[in-house]
């Protein structure tokens, strides 16, 4: 059995709150861990932020699908603006710390046990698919005798 939420935001700035609210909803709602829940949320803000500023779609909306099944959460996040070429991007390399971006990717990596980005390019948009495996913890039933 899965939990699904689906977003369609807008592509502003203040978007990136409501898709907080949302997916932090989601993932408390269902006993997701603490740990393994900050990381699902600061890799689907990265995501996000990344939909923002690199889009180009000025107009957009950024397409928000996340799912949590028995032991991992699925979170895609999509945009319709003009793409990129994932392949030349060394997401393996530390971002340079004297730039004020290039972190997103490096870091979503880092957070999320799998990570695919598909982008066809101009006006195909991109899609970050990201899955977080996590362990619930075992419920302890108390007896009394």
């Amino acid at each position: 059995m899965s939990t699904i939420l689906r977003l369609c935001l807008p592509l502003r700035r203040s978007s990136a709150g409501r898709l907080r609210s949302s997916v932090s909803g989601l993932l408390l709602a269902n006993d997701v861990p603490a740990g393994a829940a900050g990381e699902v949320l600061l890799a689907a803000d990265e995501a996000f932020t990344n939909a923002f500023m690199h889009s180009g779609d000025v107009a957009g909306e950024v397409h928000v699908h996340a799912e949590i099944r028995d032991s991992h959460v699925l979170v895609e996040i999509s945009d319709g603006g003009c793409g990129f070429d994932p392949d030349a991007l060394d997401v393996t390399a530390p971002p340079d710390p004297l730039r004020a971006n290039g972190r997103g990717l490096f870091l979503i990596h880092r957070l999320m046990d799998e990570v695919e980005v598909t982008s066809r390019g101009a006006g195909t948009g991109t899609v970050v698919r990201m899955i977080k495996r996590f362990r619930r913890p075992s419920r302890v039933v108390a007896s009394h005798r």
